[in-house]
């Protein structure tokens, strides 16, 4: 009996490589994808977990609110609790790691470092000067690097004030103590918001203090056709929250907070946006034009951006 060998022939080895090759093109670009938001993640939760907790602890203690300045208050008061490589004036934040100059959430708009919290201006963090505001009218910023080599760019309110939950209306950014722009890797590219660069602010000056950190880039509007805003209802908002995929959600209150303060990273100016936290009336919105927030009837349209769990 005569032995039969069996092979692929050159035409199905070529097909075989071609299916890899057209599965491999439409996956890996989304498995990349993947891996960087899983890093941009990592580097989220780290920062709150260090800035954010060092705030807590100083909320408890009674020495969140208080200090002079930016300045004063990382020497004297945050260092205390958090490990400090390096720290640098408003005037040499690339001494930090901190670029000079990023691009917002679109990737394409460029805008310098901010070194004021509010002024009305392109290098301000909140997007308003002329609105009212309580607690400051300029505030200087002051740059560090943390031990685990974070490059910082922390802004303070020493006036920060309480919760306002039981009130129906308040300015966002006069709750505020500790807004901060951090920058995942240093002076490296792509220096873009809701990449290597976050947001984090420690909110309240006492017991009720509150850390959140967000990836602005990971919000989408709720109008993707077209470009169009779009105004939903609030129930309506958190069924398009979920419609993105189980992955995302509403932000809450001082999540949106957050948003507003540093509405110019955006390239939010105006326009009320849902959180999706209940007050008791109705549900917070939050405004980006002057930073109010307010309880609204849920039945009236807003915006919505959803944020990733």
């Amino acid at each position: 009996m005569s032995n039969k060998h069996f092979a692929f022939t050159l035409a199905e080895v070529l097909i075989t490589l071609g299916i890899i090759g057209v599965v491999a093109a439409v996956t890996m670009p989304v498995l990349i994808n993947n891996i960087k938001y899983h890093s941009y993640d990592n580097a989220k939760r780290k920062v709150l977990n260090s800035i954010g907790e060092a705030g807590k602890l100083l909320a408890i203690e009674g020495d969140l609110n208080g200090a002079a300045d930016a300045e004063d208050f990382v020497k004297n008061r945050l260092s205390k609790k958090l490990s400090i490589a390096k720290m640098c004036d408003s005037a040499h934040l690339t001494d930090c790691g901190l670029p000079s100059k990023f691009l917002k959430t679109d990737g394409k708009t460029e805008m310098d470092m901010p070194t004021v919290m509010k002024g009305g201006t392109s290098n301000s963090v909140f997007n308003n000067g002329s609105a009212e505001t309580k607690a400051y009218s300029i505030l200087s910023s002051y740059g560090f690097v943390t031990g685990n080599g974070y490059s910082i760019n922390l802004f303070y309110n020493g006036a920060c004030e309480p919760d306002y939950r039981n009130s129906n209306w308040h300015f966002s950014q006069n709750t505020v103590c500790v807004n901060v722009i951090y920058d995942m890797n240093g002076l490296r590219g792509p220096n873009i918001v809701g990449k290597d660069i976050g947001l984090l602010g420690v909110f309240y000056p006492n017991e009720e203090t509150r850390a959140v950190a967000v990836l602005p880039a990971d919000y989408d509007y709720s109008e993707t056709k077209g470009g169009e805003r779009k105004a939903v209802s609030f129930n309506e908002a958190g069924s398009l929250c979920d419609s993105f995929g189980s992955d995302y959600r509403m932000p809450d209150r001082n999540e949106t907070s957050l948003m507003a303060i540093n509405g110019n990273l955006l390239g939010i100016l105006n326009g009320g946006y849902w959180s999706g936290t209940m007050g008791t009336t109705g549900a917070w919105k939050q405004d980006f034009r002057d930073g109010d927030i307010v309880m609204e009837a849920t039945n009236k349209g807003r915006t919505i951006r959803c944020i990733r769990r």
